[in-house]
């Protein structure tokens, strides 16, 4: 008897490993990241680098919180664990989430190398797509928290929940995408007296579209993991 109940333990322990725990906090830590970001781009703008560098080192921080929990959502996905999904778009999908939030520290490590000042001009569209870029990051927690519950009961309603998520987060990529390149449009063609500026401009505005990017790549890797 002892026998048999030690063999059931062991198999509900190997069916029992979720991600989802683990994957839904990275979710929080991205969501937490947005009013930061956004934060620090405005204290930027305004000329306050004392609370520019405020939030900078908040994002750090929450950047350094994210890829802890990656690690440990690795740490804890032994071989031989029986998942829901294939485990290695699992492991890209992760990676893809990760990079969301890597891609946010990268824009204000940027920033945070030279105070240039953005022309009037420029500022509303640089607005627009910090704002485009915080949909894509409120976005990722939804559609984890979905797929939780879809790979709970392999429901196809809860199904069409998730894609419906991955579907809202390209409609983001793509506006994003709309901005960006008005905005590298209109960099190039304004007169800048300081080439550096310039180039520090138009580079900050690439590295912004990267966070709706990963967040697409995300989707798309979490579209995968729901295919049938």
């Amino acid at each position: 008897m002892g026998g048999f109940g030690s063999m059931r333990s062991a198999l509900l322990k190997l069916f029992r490993q979720s991600p989802f725990p683990l994957l839904l906090k990275h979710a929080e830590v991205v969501r937490e990241v947005a009013p930061v970001f956004r934060s620090a781009v405005i204290a930027y703008l305004d000329g306050d680098m004392g609370d520019f560098e405020k939030y900078h080192n908040q994002t750090i921080m929450l950047e350094s919180q994210g890829d802890s929990i990656k690690r440990n959502l690795r740490g804890h996905l032994p071989r031989g664990v029986l998942l829901p999904m294939d485990k290695f778009k699992l492991f890209a999908y992760i990676r893809e989430q990760d990079k969301v939030l890597d891609s946010v520290q990268n824009v204000l490590h940027w920033l945070s190398y030279h105070n240039t000042k953005v022309p009037d001009p420029i500022v509303d569209d640089l607005l627009l797509l910090v704002d485009r870029s915080l949909y894509s990051l409120k976005a990722v927690h939804p559609m984890v928290s979905a797929a939780e519950s879809y790979f709970d009961s392999f429901s196809e309603e809860m199904r069409q929940v998730v894609k419906e998520s991955i579907a809202q987060i390209r409609e983001y990529e793509f506006q994003s995408d709309q901005v960006e390149r008005k905005l590298l449009a209109d960099l190039f063609a304004y007169p800048f007296e300081n080439p550096i500026e310039a180039f520090h401009l138009i580079r900050t505005v690439e590295l912004l579209g990267d966070i709706s990017n990963h967040a697409e790549n995300a989707a798309d890797m979490m579209r995968a993991m729901i295919a049938r």
